[in-house]
């Protein structure tokens, strides 16, 4: 009888409990949601993956969901309010901060001068007033953009989209499916230059640049670049053939408040020895115009025409090891 009664109030203790398991009234439900990726504003992106941020709106930490390729795929997510952002997980050059979806921000690390040829720069020559600048690397390509508002119910989802266009025009998007669109486009800008008609070429080794009064790093929420100027280093190409001197680089681009000039610098090494560098006090050597009126913001070309590289005077144009010395300023724009 005992054995009976044991088994009676263990019996009942179960359903009890099972029970109180049909009615999750604490704890948020979660729906399996699908994110596409629509890459109508950037047709040729080629990232290997993307990742996304959910942010609740009411705080807390964001969920992050990272995908291969560029199709998305399907997470869980608790039903609730947030904010999404997204951009490519594959950057090598970019560094991210994410604090809360306002301050998710992306930038790069600390350079110098003549990182694309040597490690140290100490001492190198400066544009003039760019010294308080700090010289941080040029970011690789970013893919992104947010999505606001989401919000996700037992009934389906709804949320807004700003796909990217002049006029960013937002897009209000119900559905009783599962499934969460966003449209990413290039966040960075792409920069090339060219110094045309350069006299010489064939007695340099070695070359860099650096350019001035440029974003340091973006706030990717609002997509509005840093205000503090940055300068940036820049590889140098020679091309003997064209007798030309090219690069291309990715930036955050310029912020439009910001009224320092943008002021290029040339270190170049050459045969015999001398290291000089071209720019300082030369008016074409200040390509703030060039920047500002490029009718492309994001496809910026610039372009230096004329340059003498001094011929040794000895002839000695053996090769030489590449070191870090004075600097030689060589001046320009002379009028006879």
């Amino acid at each position: 009888m005992r054995k009976i009664c044991i088994f009676l109030a263990l019996m009942a203790f179960l359903l009890v409990s099972c029970a109180h398991k049909d009615f999750c009234l604490h704890h948020p439900h979660e729906v399996k949601l699908k994110v596409e990726f629509n890459w109508q504003n950037a047709p040729d992106a080629n990232p290997q993956g993307m990742c996304v941020f959910f942010y609740p709106v009411d705080g807390g930490d964001p969920r992050r969901m990272d995908f291969k390729g560029t199709q998305g795929g399907n997470i869980q997510l608790n039903v609730g309010k947030y904010h999404v952002l997204t951009y490519n997980n594959d950057t090598e050059a970019i560094l991210f901060a994410n604090g809360s979806f306002e301050k998710h921000r992306a930038y790069t690390r600390e350079g110098n001068i003549l990182e694309p040829v040597l490690g140290s720069s100490a001492g190198v020559p400066r544009a003039s007033g760019t010294d308080e600048e700090k010289v941080v690397i040029t970011p690789d390509m970013l893919w992104g953009c947010t999505s606001l508002d989401v919000e996700i119910t037992d009934a389906g989802i709804c949320y807004t989209c700003i796909p990217y266009n002049e006029n960013k025009t937002q897009q209000q998007v119900e559905s009783e499916e599962y499934v969460i669109t966003l449209y990413p486009h290039e966040l960075m800008c792409h920069y090339s230059y060219e110094i045309r008609n350069v006299q010489n070429l064939d007695k340099a080794t070695q070359m860099c640049a650096s350019l001035s009064g440029m974003a340091g790093g973006m706030t990717l929420a609002s997509e509005e670049l840093f205000t503090n100027c940055v300068t940036l280093p820049l590889e140098a190409n020679i091309e003997r053939d064209s007798c030309r001197i090219t690069g291309e680089f990715f930036t955050f681009g310029h912020h439009t408040q910001n009224t320092a000039p943008h002021k290029m610098l040339l270190y170049v090494w050459m045969k015999n020895g001398d290291k000089l560098y071209f720019g300082e006090g030369s008016e074409k050597f200040n390509v703030t115009e060039q920047i500002h009126n490029a009718p492309n913001k994001r496809r910026v070309h610039i372009i230096i025409d004329g340059l003498d590289l001094p011929v040794s005077i000895d002839g000695n144009d053996s090769d030489w090891e590449l070191t870090v010395d004075d600097f030689e300023e060589v001046f320009e724009d002379v009028l006879m």
